[in-house]
Order: structure tokens, then sequence, then C-alpha cells
């Protein structure tokens, strides 16, 4: 561990909603590497005193948290961290195009929290309201590249290699960092796997949608059942009832919302409790993820062969099975890259903040939660 990692500082880490885990997940794992999270409920204020802010998705309006956080005074302003794993604008067009429509879908929604009691009342009525809920991919992006001219957002990073790369292009500098799995997500059960195939998910798109219907049905047509969790036919599964579904199934299937998605998130989950992922082809979001070793691609159209294949063939199923288990729970498993954020981020507050290490671990050292209650 590096003297960077050794620094405890007080973190706050935002919560989406109350009962959402992904920030409990970020916190275990802060825990363990010997910091302080603290979790704060989206709408209310940042916690005193912390170190650094840590968000990820987004999942709603990440401009007023920013703003928040950028109103405090010098001393007690906290270095803003955020960890893109939401999808980008269409790939096919210019990255000029995606920037200036970014660009101005960021600034109808801070319509939504400005200053100007117009401009509210101005956002609250249509054509304006009705954007509320479109064009989210590049109200993300305008997001990112205001916060960082602003001086809002001080580390960003991307959960895809090419996201990050196309942020980095246009001079937002973004860190990769690959989402992976936690202990708290995956337990080898010793359960029988009697669930051929798997889904588990939003069907969120009409193109997911169709073709995890045309892939059922063809499955069906040869006696192989696939269970389906997308909160309508079944209840989407979280926690340690994910954790049991993928101890219990020999193939997990993927699709994407759209052709360029980057879904490594389900691939942490299946993948670290031995679910073979069979996939639809994917961009190279993670070069680590090497197809047939780590899991299996397929065209759409010869999807249901390779399942078919992989659930007659246990041994080649086992291998790679194996091969993606070693790697998402050593080189890519969670602790790490949560590791290498923090490096950087406090790398950042220390230059930001003009700290030295001593000051910073006096200053974390008076902000010390009762272990129990720190998240």
């Amino acid at each position: 561990m590096t003297e960077i990692q050794n620094i405890p500082c007080k973190i706050a880490v935002l919560q989406w909603s109350p009962h959402e885990g992904i920030a409990q997940m970020l916190c275990e794992e802060l825990v363990n590497l010997g910091h302080y999270p603290v979790c704060f409920i989206y709408g209310a204020s940042i916690p005193a005193g912390v170190d650094l802010v840590l968000s990820y998705g987004p999942y709603g309006k990440l401009v007023p948290v920013w703003q928040q956080a950028a109103q405090l005074s010098a001393g007690d302003r906290p270095t803003v961290v955020h960890w893109n794993t939401e999808g980008y604008p269409d790939l096919r067009l210019p990255p000029l195009l995606i920037w200036t429509l970014g660009a101005y879908r960021s600034q109808l929604g801070r319509w939504h929290h400005s200053k100007y009691a117009w401009l509210r009342q101005l956002a609250s009525k249509p054509p304006v309201s009705w954007l509320a809920n479109q064009m989210h991919r590049f109200w993300h992006v305008g997001d990112y590249e205001y916060a960082y001219r602003k001086g809002w957002l001080n580390i960003l990073a991307d959960s895809s290699q090419i996201y990050a790369r196309l942020n980095n292009q246009h001079g937002i500098p973004t860190l990769h960092i690959p989402w992976g799995p936690t202990p708290a997500v995956y337990a080898d059960l010793g359960l029988k796997r009697d669930i051929d195939v798997l889904w588990m998910g939003n069907r969120a798109t009409r193109r997911r949608s169709k073709l995890l219907d045309r892939i059922r049905h063809e499955l069906n047509s040869y006696g192989i059942e696939v269970y389906v969790a997308d909160n309508k036919e079944n209840p989407f599964i979280f926690g340690e009832t994910r954790t049991r579904f993928l101890n219990r199934a020999k193939i997990t299937l993927n699709l994407t919302r759209t052709w360029y998605d980057d879904n490594f998130s389900r691939f942490a989950y299946a993948t670290a409790n031995r679910s073979l992922v069979v996939s639809e082809p994917l961009l190279p979001h993670c070069l680590d993820y090497e197809v047939g070793i780590h899991y299996v691609s397929a065209p759409i159209n010869k999807l249901v062969r390779s399942i078919i294949y992989y659930l007659v063939h246990d041994d080649e199923r086992q291998a790679i099975v194996e091969n993606a288990y070693q790697l998402v729970t050593t080189k890519l498993a969670f602790r790490h890259s949560i590791s290498r954020l923090m490096d950087a981020a406090i790398t950042k507050h220390k230059t930001i903040g003009m700290l030295s290490d001593h000051e910073l671990r006096g200053n974390c050292a008076n902000k010390l939660f009762i272990s129990d209650t720190r998240y």
C-alpha cells in the first residue's frame, strides 16, 4: 500500500435513494482501505467537515450537489470526485455535435435550480419541462464539462475506457476505473446449477426487450428455460437474492440497451458468482475482459447456438467461468478500483488544498466516526 493510501480521509458518499446498495458497497470498501465514509441522501446537505465528496451514476441532477460544495469556504471545501457508470451519447455522432448538444442540455437542466425565479418558472413549463426526461446522456456529458470548467468537479472517472478516452480528447481529464465486484456481492453457496439461463435487469429499451423475447422464444423451442428478472414477469433481484440466483445460473445473458453500451457491472456480479456470461458483441470498454477466455460473445443470430453449446459442454463452460472468476476477484476487484480512485482524489485534495501529509492526517483524525456509525 502506498503512502497516499495510508492517509485516512472522511468521505461523503452520495446515496441516490435510501435503499440503494451501491453507496453501501462503496462505504464498505472505503472502510477496508482505512477511510471514514459517511453516506448522505440525494437532496440533503453535504456533511460538514469532509475531505472528499464521492458520487457515481448519475441517477439525478449532480450540478446542485457540486455547486453546494463549491459554495463552502476555501478551508472547508471538499475535493469533488465522480465515477461515471452511465452511458454516452451515440458514438456515431461527431464529437463536436455531442459536446454542443451536451452544453445546451446541461444549460436547460440548470434552469430548474437557477437563482432567477423567471428561469425556474420557464423550466417548469413545456417545452422545457418535457426535456427534463429526455437526452439524459447529453445532459451527463454537458454537466461534466460545465462543472469541470467551473472548477467544481476535481476528479472524473469512468468505468468505460472508451468514454474516458473521448473525455480526455475533449480536454476533460478522466481516469479509466473499471467496475469490479466487492466480496459482499458474491459467494460460493454450493447450490445446484438448476437455472439454464438467467436474465436480470430492466428491459429499458425497445431494442433490448425485443432481443430478449426473441432469444427466449428460440431457446424455449429447444426446451431451454430462461428465468427473467425484469420486474415485470419476476421481481428484480438484489443483494443476497441476486447472489443465490447467480449461484444457480449456468449462464447469464448480457444484452445492451444500445449497440455501444458498457455493461460490465453485470459482468462483475455474474462472473464473481461463477455464472458464464454469454453476450452479444461488445466494444472494448474494458480490455481486461477477453472473448473466449473470460466470457462468450456471439452475433445476435448465433447467440442461441452459443448458449446451447455451453450448456452441453460443461468442461468448456467451467474453464471460462474459472478464468473470469480469477480476473474479477483479483485484478478487477472493486477494492483495487476504489484504491486507485482514492489515490488520485487525495493527491488532488493535497494539491488544491496545499495540505501536507501531516496536516491531512491531523485534519482527518479529528473527524473519525465511531466504527459502527461510519455509514
